[in-house]
């Protein structure tokens, strides 16, 4: 009896004898950090050392399952302690590195989605300036769209994806201030500025000479200057049409004529407020439209236009071809002037006009 009570005794302790020797808890910790390595993107930021970590792991957990095939009583955890203990001093470094890897495309990505975004500002602020709604602001729709995919893959950390969608909006705010450029080409030439300058020159030089009042309306800038005697006394803010831009060549338009013109009429009540008619179209304008309508450039149906106005209702308002002033500037101007007052309207006359600045700058 005592002898059978021995034997269960012995054979308890070699079936059950494990709980001496408790599994070493760096084990659980690898198999969290397995995890978290994973979840961080450990194999797409640092593959080759992703790759040795796991080989690592794998080593160590194949001694772990020889030392659990033993007898309870026989097993040692030493080794397998030492061995996951090295494979975490390895997973620790991946990770620092993982997360500086991260870290830095985080901030190249985020530099670069930085300069294509202060384009996009620049250029949409011109485009908004020059009242243009055609293919620029259609690209940089597009790009915006684009930009703002990327911010969302850089969030999830899928940063070639981001490359992407950034070098594809790069390249739409490109051909957008191509666009923009092409729009305003004349305003660039600086032969064309020089014309331009020269005319606004000749209008100052005649206004102290005669001792008169003279306009200047230069369509860029959105400015209306009031010369006396040779002397600018007034400058104010004034909007044009959406296509304000362009030289008015025939009814319809939309565009804002350029020449030297005179107030023929002084209107106190027009659609738009107080207005001060222009004499638009002048000799000069009827010979270029008919030579242009000789050559079939314009179709004969259509007319050369006129009702040019300088009118008040704000700066927004959505004039077809005229000059709007805010009407308690109207008000000022309107006192100002008289008919046969001179008004030269030309495009600028500033060779390093602000759009140059900004597509340069930019």
């Amino acid at each position: 009896m005592i002898f059978r009570k021995t034997a269960v005794f012995v054979l308890a302790v070699l079936l059950f004898g494990c709980r001496t020797a408790p599994v070493p808890s760096e084990v659980l910790e690898a198999d969290l950090q397995e995890k978290d390595l994973w979840r961080a993107g450990a194999s797409l930021f640092a593959g080759q050392d992703h790759a040795a970590y796991l080989q690592s792991l794998k080593s160590a957990r194949r001694i772990l399952d020889a030392e659990n095939l033993k007898l309870g009583w026989f097993r040692d955890y030493g080794r397998v302690r030492r061995d996951f203990e090295a494979a975490l001093s390895v997973g620790k470094a991946l990770k620092s590195k993982v997360r500086s890897l991260v870290a830095m495309k985080t901030s190249s990505i985020a530099e670069t989605a930085a300069a294509v975004r202060r384009r996009l500002r620049t250029l949409d602020g011109l485009t908004l300036s020059l009242v243009e709604r055609g293919e620029a602001r259609k690209q940089l729709a597009q790009a915006s769209i684009l930009l703002s995919e990327a911010d969302g893959l850089t969030k999830q950390a899928k940063f070639d994806e981001a490359a992407a969608k950034l070098d594809s909006a790069s390249s739409l705010a490109a051909e957008a201030e191509q666009s923009v450029v092409s729009y305003i080409a004349r305003y660039l030439d600086p032969a064309q500025v020089r014309a331009w300058k020269n005319a606004a020159d000749e209008t100052i030089a005649d206004s102290r000479k005669r001792g008169v009042t003279a306009l200047i309306v230069s369509k860029l800038e959105r400015r209306l200057s009031v010369y006396k005697n040779g002397e600018i006394v007034r400058t104010y803010d004034v909007g044009l049409g959406f296509n304000g831009l362009a030289d008015k060549r025939h009814a319809g338009d939309n565009a804002t004529p350029e020449g030297r013109y005179t107030i023929v009429r002084k209107i106190p009540a027009s659609q738009y407020y107080k207005a001060l008619l222009i004499n638009y179209p002048n000799d000069e304008d009827r010979k270029w439209f008919a030579r242009e309508k000789a050559k079939g450039n314009i179709p004969r149906w259509v007319g050369i236009g006129g009702d040019v106005e300088i009118h008040g209702g704000g700066e927004d308002t959505l004039t077809r071809g005229c000059v709007s002033l805010d009407n308690d500037k109207m008000d000022e101007l309107y006192a100002l002037v008289s008919i046969g007052t001179p008004i030269t309207i030309i495009g600028t006359m500033e060779l390093e006009n602000y759009v140059i600045k900004a597509i340069r700058d930019n």
